[in-house]
């Protein structure tokens, strides 16, 4: 158990930092006034787990319901994603209405996803909360440290200890084998997740994905709607990135761009074999693209690389 001196300081320090945000003459989101101290908390606690842990900043474009504020990684592995919300809006999303309820739907895929008000903490997994909401005893938006106690910081921690651990687990049968009826219901809401993030790129001329569509049918299915491109483009990776695995490809490189190197060792694998996939698995997640897709792209290669190579 980590000193819970060290972690009551670095809630009161968040606390503090959002205050002094909040309370200050800013331009932007609400949201905004908390993405730097969370940031730099996440990092405390990592350091009192003993953990190397990473907040990446999602990409935010324009008119789309986009990808959660942060992924976290915890010792170079994707952990899940955090979801920040206006201090004062909570950490329910069964209780949100307008964007934030369709935004929920689409985040309800994602199997480990914290949202956080400041004041809020509710740690949601494939939709379902995994423990109650916690807290804060005061407000941060306006209190600083005075709004957090020693109770408040051991149940925070609960929350991101949860949160930090998570591992996907494929599901086996008795034999040891995978179970693929329930491995596909494990899948399928992590693909329509692609699905819908290729959908909503699509919508922005300037979206290379764009340009990658119109290649798509003029090669190929000249009278492909966007939506039937979104589909068949989420269908083919993951099918690209689970034959890769099957054929042995190392999906989470300890070195390197874990994004960039897990690709292009599932294109390797799929090279001798399987040259057209391959090259569509190359051409699909074109760096230049994946700006716009990396939280589907990065829980899809987390989730397939605990897939046993095949014998």
């Amino acid at each position: 158990m980590p000193n819970e001196e060290v972690i009551l300081a670095a809630l009161k320090k968040f606390a503090d930092d959002v205050t002094a945000k909040t309370t200050t003459l800013t331009v932007g989101e609400p949201e905004d006034q908390l993405r730097g101290p969370f940031e730099n908390f996440m990092q405390e606690v990592g350091q009192a787990l003993v953990l190397k842990v990473v907040c990446t900043g999602e990409t935010r474009l324009a008119g789309r319901l986009g990808t959660p504020d942060f992924a976290v990684h915890a010792s170079t592995l994707l952990a899940g994603h955090v979801e920040l919300k206006a201090p004062g809006s909570g950490a329910n999303p069964n209780r949100f209405t307008g964007r934030n309820a369709q935004q929920w739907r689409r985040f309800q895929a994602i199997p480990n996803l914290i949202y956080c008000d400041g004041n809020e903490w509710g740690l949601y997994r494939s939709g379902k909360a995994v423990r109650p909401v916690v807290r804060l005893s005061g407000d941060v938006a306006s209190e600083g440290k005075k709004a957090v106690t020693e109770k408040d910081a051991l149940a925070v921690l609960e929350v991101l200890t949860d949160f930090l651990s998570w591992q996907p687990v494929i599901p086996t049968k008795a034999n040891g084998l995978i179970d693929l009826r329930a491995f596909a219901d494990m899948l399928a809401p992590l693909c329509g997740l692609l699905r819908d993030d290729v959908t909503d790129a699509l919508k922005d001329t300037l979206s290379p994905l764009v340009q990658l569509a119109g290649n798509w049918r003029q090669l190929l299915f000249p009278d492909t709607a966007d939506e039937q491109f979104a589909d068949a483009y989420a269908q083919t990776v993951t099918f690209a990135l689970l034959l890769a695995r099957s054929e042995g490809a190392d999906l989470h490189p300890a070195v390197g761009d874990p994004r960039a190197q897990a690709l292009f060792n599932a294109e390797n694998a799929l090279a001798a074999e399987h040259s057209l996939l391959s090259r569509a698995l190359q051409v699909l997640t074109d760096p230049n693209a994946q700006a716009e897709i990396s939280a589907s792209l990065d829980l899809l290669i987390r989730v397939i690389s605990k897939v046993s190579r095949a014998p």
